[in-house]
């Protein structure tokens, strides 16, 4: 079953560790009450994808496999487990493709720079198409006369021709 399935995992992996805790959270077992963040639990639920819903974090899926992941999320941090512990326990079960970011390191680092990159570069080419336009403006106005310097000798050729 998966219900004990997800729990179970949880349970083998979370070590004894004195909770750190600042609020109330759900109940483990009637009675007995988990110590939490309930903030550093909201923030986890969003780097968290749900492996039903496609395209929502755990946060936003509705599912009854994103519950039993939230209330892992809150017992791990109950136990004294951090952010990246916790990520670590769902994408070893899950893959990498549990985290709603890809992590910054290997391959996936391309798809943290690429994006600065071409925006960086976007810019730098706008800004050199200005330019060059900007320096083009180098025709005459109607307020400078046209120069005749260096045309002296084509204007002779063209008299002598039209004279004839």
């Amino acid at each position: 079953m998966l219900v004990v399935t997800l729990a179970a995992a949880a349970a083998w992996h979370v070590k004894a560790v004195p909770a750190r805790a600042q609020q109330p959270g759900p109940t483990a077992s009637p009675g007995q009450t988990l110590q939490y963040d309930e903030k550093e639990a909201q923030r986890i639920d969003k780097m968290l994808m749900c492996p039903v819903c496609p395209a929502e974090t755990i946060d936003q899926a509705q599912v009854e496999y994103s519950k039993q992941m939230r209330r892992v999320v809150r017992e791990m941090l109950a136990q004294g487990h951090s952010r990246e512990e916790i990520l670590d326990f769902f994408a070893d079960r899950y893959g990498p493709q549990v985290l709603a970011a890809p992590p910054k390191s290997g391959l996936n680092l391309v798809a943290w720079i690429v994006p600065v990159v071409a925006v960086i570069a976007a810019i730098v080419g706008g800004l050199l198409v200005i330019r060059s336009m900007a320096g083009r403006n180098n025709a005459p106005t109607e307020d400078e006369p046209l120069g005749e310097e260096g045309l002296e000798e084509y204007l002779e050729i063209i008299d002598r021709e039209t004279s004839g």
